[in-house]
């Protein structure tokens, strides 16, 4: 086949991806379509045009969507902003105070309250799974040793339920906890269960054969919460890389990038495609 022709496939698939990323989809599949008559053996084009196809089966089948704001949501924002206020010995009410706008937890893991975007509009929060929520954790204010292991125990409860992205959640949010509460008795119970954490982040992300690719522009990550080393792992998700690949080239700990895979995956910004 001609070197041009390779490298018009290689570019109307690139389009379709970046067509995908801003919620596209048909016009992410007719990319993928040209790719495909241009090098019908290109396995990526194919794989790729199946998922879309399938995505706008999805989207088509929801209920009409209305325009709400977009509004994203932390895994514990008042309980983590609430430390600080211990630490000052300021009284608390046991509620969820607002969380600083920059605070570190939004570096790792944001969450939209109304579900999947489609260029703009948000759909009704009947789509959000209710069982997918940080409000409901075991969160206690005055006993961080507690919330540690109620956490702990929320998430090996979710594997063991077949609920991974609970198991992920509730793995998250423990890992914050020890980050943020500065506190070696926390430190002791969290660390101690790292590969509890980092089979619930596998199990999130799904096949680690499976290639994950944009569902947002890279340019909307930091209104997402998220930081340079996501940007990193999303500029190589190309549809031909997959998750155990990613790994490989993430340039960062194992255990890291999972967990980063596993946010994002959460949080709506990938998708994980079959190859």
């Amino acid at each position: 086949m001609a070197q041009d022709v390779l490298q018009e496939a290689r570019a109307l698939t690139q389009r379709g991806l970046e067509d995908y990323a801003r919620g596209r989809f048909r016009e992410a599949a007719l990319a993928w379509e040209k790719a495909i008559q241009l090098a019908p053996n290109d396995p990526r084009a194919r794989s790729l045009l199946e998922f879309a196809r399938k995505r706008i089966r999805e989207r088509d089948a929801l209920p009409v969507a209305h325009a709400y704001g977009a509004t994203l949501e932390s895994p514990i924002p008042g309980f983590l902003a609430s430390l600080t206020a211990i630490e000052a010995d300021e009284p608390t009410s046991g509620s969820f105070p607002t969380p600083p706008p920059d605070g570190e937890w939004a570096q790792i893991d944001t969450r939209r309250v109304l579900g999947r975007t489609e260029e703009g509009v948000e759909v009704t929060k009947e789509a959000q799974d209710p069982a997918d929520t940080w409000k409901d954790l075991p969160i206690q204010v005055d006993n961080l040793q507690a919330s540690a292991r109620g956490l702990l125990e929320e998430c090996r409860a979710a594997l063991s339920e077949s609920r991974p992205d609970r198991a992920a959640l509730a793995a998250e949010m423990a890992l914050q906890l020890s980050e943020q509460a500065r506190s070696p008795e926390v430190d002791d119970i969290v660390n101690a269960r790292r590969l509890l954490f980092e089979r619930a982040f596998c199990a999130c992300i799904g096949d680690m054969k499976s290639a994950p690719i944009r569902a947002i522009p890279s340019e909307a990550l930091g209104a997402h919460g998220f930081d340079h080393r996501a940007a990193f792992l999303m500029s190589r998700m190309d549809g031909t890389l997959s998750v155990g690949d990613l790994l490989d080239v993430a340039g960062m700990p194992r255990f890291d990038a999972l967990r980063l895979i596993a946010a994002l995956r959460r949080a709506q910004a990938v998708d994980i495609v079959p190859i």
